[in-house]
C-alpha cells in the first residue's frame, strides 16, 4: 500500500516538485522504509518552503533518531515541541530518544506528556513501563504494561513486561507473561517474525533463563 501510494505521491510531485506537504509525505514512506538519506532530502526541500511545520521538524528528527545521530533528533524533535506543543506525537518520540540514550528522567516526562494528550495509544504505556522500570518503580511499570496488555494484545507488551518481571525475581509471573508471548509471536508471519533481530535475541535468551 504505502509503494502505491509512493508512486501517486511521485507523480503528484512531478506536477508541483515544490509543494511541501507532497514532499512531506513523500518523505515520510521513504522514512518507513527506512531510507533516511532519501527521506531527509525531501525533507530538506519542504523545510524551504515550510520552515514553521511541527510535522516536518518530527520526521526530520526521526530521520535523525533513525541514522543514531541523537543530539540532532533531540533539537529536531523540540523544535517541533515547540511550533505545536499538543501534538501527541512528538512528545513519544521524544520520549524514545530520550529513553535510548538513557536519559530516563526526561523519557518519563515525555511519555507522560504523550499520554496526557493521547491516552488511547497502548504503546505509550509499554515505553511508559520500560522507563518506569529503569528509574527502578516496578510497582508503577506494572500498572503501566498491564494498561498497555488491557488496551492490545501485542508480543512486545508480554515480551517486555516478562523482562521487566524477571530482573524483579518475579519469575512466575514472568513465565506466564513469556507464555502469552511465545502464543502471541507464533500467529505471526514468518516475515514479521524474523524482521526485528534483537526480539529474536531476547526472545532466545529469556526462554534459556526461565527454563522453558
Amino acid at each position: 500500500e504505502n509503494y502505491r501510494a509512493f508512486d501517486f505521491l511521485g507523480n503528484s510531485l512531478t506536477h508541483d516538485p515544490k509543494n511541501p506537504k507532497t514532499i512531506l509525505a513523500a518523505g515520510s514512506i521513504i522514512q518507513d522504509h527506512s531510507d533516511m538519506d532519501v527521506a531527509l532530502i525531501k525533507y530538506r526541500v519542504a523545510a524551504v518552503q515550510t520552515p514553521n511545520s511541527a510535522q516536518l521538524w518530527n520526521n526530520i528528527g526521526m530521520c535523525f533518531f533513525g541514522k543514531q545521530r541523537y543530539i540532532a533528533a533531540i533539537a529536531c524533535l523540540k523544535k517541533a515541541l515547540y511550533l505545536d506543543p499538543f501534538e501527541w506525537i512528538i512528545s513519544y518520540n521524544l520520549g524514545l530518544v530520550h529513553l535510548n540514550t538513557g536519559q530516563n528522567a526526561s523519557a518519563f516526562h515525555f511519555f507522560s506528556a504523550s499520554i496526557n494528550l493521547k491516552p488511547d495509544f497502548p504503546s505509550s504505556y509499554m515505553y511508559l513501563a520500560i522507563t518506569l522500570s529503569k528509574l527502578d518503580d516496578f510497582e508503577n511499570a506494572c500498572s503501566a504494561y498491564e494498561k498497555a496488555i488491557e488496551m492490545e494484545s501485542d508480543h512486545l507488551f508480554e515480551l517486555n513486561y516478562a523482562i521487566s518481571l524477571y530482573n524483579n525475581d518475579e519469575l512466575e509471573r514472568a513465565r506466564q507473561h513469556f507464555k502469552e508471548f511465545l502464543r502471541l509471536f507464533n500467529e505471526l508471519d514468518e516475515e514479521t517474525k524474523s524482521s526485528d533481530p534483537e526480539v529474536i535475541e531476547q526472545k532466545n535468551s529469556l526462554q534459556q533463563l526461565l527454563g522453558l
